[in-house]
């Protein structure tokens, strides 16, 4: 007797959904997947970024892939952010391996990162060492939370938080026939990968009144400490936390506990 596939459910961007699913397929899993957003640069901070070189800063803090790549197209053929990050001595710090290596990929040496990959381990980190009168930036996006700016400032940091791209969701419309299929389709696990995701999701469930339909009997995967304390701040269980960042590992992952 064939033994059925299992179902994964992820939300993925237009331009990488046929790789995600050839590449469910290729581990075994049935995939259905549908974009939440799109992100968009906020071209207009070139000038905040410019400001926070010139004013002097000691620390940068990316909390994401986006964050980098959305930081360097912004500032590309108009300001040198690498040899900025050279000339001003400052330290770099990334949240989580994928974010430390799109930083190495721009040839740039993370200096700080913290063991676990949440704002309550970027807090610890800062714990350990001394943050009064340093200056710090974050390069992150509109959607970050304040959690972590304000424990800073409550220490005596001087935080400089730039929102380097937004998010624009898609029309509710267009979410509707999505969400409905999903919802038919019933997976046995749903992968959030990122915190904005979730939070995207939730909130599209909630303007279609589909909060409780969405989620069923799915187990819940959570792409890092980040996005599964988000999870759990809704009061959700997150039933399995990838610690690597690509949508082939945390795959893999789930191929190992299924």
């Amino acid at each position: 007797m064939k033994q059925t596939r299992k179902k994964i459910a992820a939300f993925r961007p237009e331009n990488v959904l046929k790789r995600s699913k050839e590449k469910a397929d290729r581990y075994g899993f049935d995939f259905f997947g549908f974009p939440l957003f799109e992100l968009v640069e906020r071209e207009e901070v070139l000038k905040e970024i410019e400001d926070v070189f010139e004013e002097g800063v000691n620390i940068v803090v990316f909390t994401s892939l986006n964050g980098v790549k959305k930081s360097f197209s912004i500032c590309e053929g108009k300001f040198d952010l690498k040899k900025k990050f050279a000339d001003a001595d400052v330290e770099l710090c990334a949240i989580g391996p994928t974010t430390k290596e799109e930083l190495e990929k721009e040839g740039l040496k993370v200096n700080l990162m913290p063991a676990e990959y949440s704002s309550d381990g970027l807090k610890r980190l800062f714990d350990a060492i001394e943050v009064k009168g340093v200056r710090i930036a974050f390069l992150r996006s509109s959607e970050g939370g304040k959690g972590i700016i304000e424990f800073l400032e409550r220490k005596g940091a001087f935080v400089m938080d730039i929102a380097i791209y937004g998010v624009k969701k898609k029309d509710l419309a267009e979410c509707k026939e999505h969400f409905e299929g999903f919802v038919k389709y019933k997976p046995d696990y749903v992968i959030f990968t990122s915190s904005l995701t979730f939070k995207t999701f939730l909130e599209l469930a909630k303007e279609l009144d589909m909060r409780e339909a969405v989620f069923g009997n799915a187990k819940i995967v959570a792409i890092g400490d980040l996005t599964a304390e988000t999870i759990r701040e809704e009061g959700m269980k997150v039933d399995l936390v990838a610690e690597k960042s690509t949508f082939e590992d945390v795959l893999k992952e789930i191929k190992e506990r299924a």
